[in-house]
C-alpha cells in the first residue's frame, strides 16, 4: 500500500530530537512542520508520548488590563481635538 499524501511517515530519531529541543510537544510539531495530530499519532506508535501536562518552564501570555478594564488613554481627547469634531459635525448645520 503505498503513501497517498506523498510524504514519508515521522521518523523516531527526528521526533525525539524536537522532543529534546523543545518544552512542549505542540512545539515539537512546530519544529518539524507537521500537524500536531500527525506528531502525536507517530510519537504514540514509537512511544515516546510524553505531554508536558503542566506547561512548566512555558511562557503564558499576561493580560496587561484586568477583564472589563479598558485603556483610560485610548478615550483621551485634547480641549481642541473635541472642538475641532464639533465643528465638523455640526458645522454645516443651520440653527436659528
Amino acid at each position: 500500500m503505498s503513501n497517498p499524501f506523498q510524504k514519508p511517515p515521522l521518523k523516531k530519531n527526528e521526533i525525539e530530537w524536537a522532543i529534546n529541543q523543545t518544552k512542549s510537544m505542540t512545539q515539537a510539531s512546530l519544529l518539524l512542520h507537521c500537524s500536531y495530530n500527525t506528531f502525536k499519532k507517530w510519537a504514540k506508535i514509537y512511544e515516546i508520548w510524553n505531554p508536558n501536562q503542566s506547561g512548566k518552564g512555558i511562557r503564558k501570555p499576561k493580560n496587561k488590563f484586568k477583564k472589563g478594564q479598558s485603556d483610560p488613554m485610548l478615550f483621551h481627547r485634547t480641549e481642541e481635538q473635541i472642538e475641532s469634531f464639533k465643528q465638523r459635525v455640526i458645522g454645516g448645520v443651520d440653527r436659528d
